[in-house]
């Protein structure tokens, strides 16, 4: 079984090698620019360099918000709410030890 596989991977192998040797792959290059999307060069219209269109400053009013104090509720600083050390208990391990198989020469030889 063993040897059959063998030979069954190398004559995979060998034909493969023979398919790939064979293939003639000249002149790929000069289809390679018929796909190439070629983009008109930037210009800059009146738009873009209009000053008074782009001073944002003197366009808009901004107002400042401030945001809301922020204030401390009962929830926040009660201890029965915080306190998970009675409702979980925390899960150990236990130590590692080695076993006779593990040190064992026989098996891993």
């Amino acid at each position: 079984m063993n040897t059959r596989i063998s030979q069954l991977a190398a004559i995979t192998l060998f034909s493969l090698i023979l398919l790939v040797g064979n293939v003639n792959a000249k002149g790929t290059e000069s289809h390679a620019s018929k796909h190439e999307n070629i983009e008109a060069t930037l210009e800059l219209e009146d738009w873009m360099i209009n000053d008074n269109l782009w001073e944002v400053k003197n366009n808009l009013t901004l107002e400042k918000t401030t945001d809301e104090f922020l204030e401390l509720e009962n929830w926040m600083t009660n201890d029965n709410v915080w306190e998970f050390e009675a409702k979980y208990e925390t899960e150990t391990e236990q130590s590692l030890v080695f076993e006779p198989w593990m040190t064992d020469n026989n098996i891993w030889n």
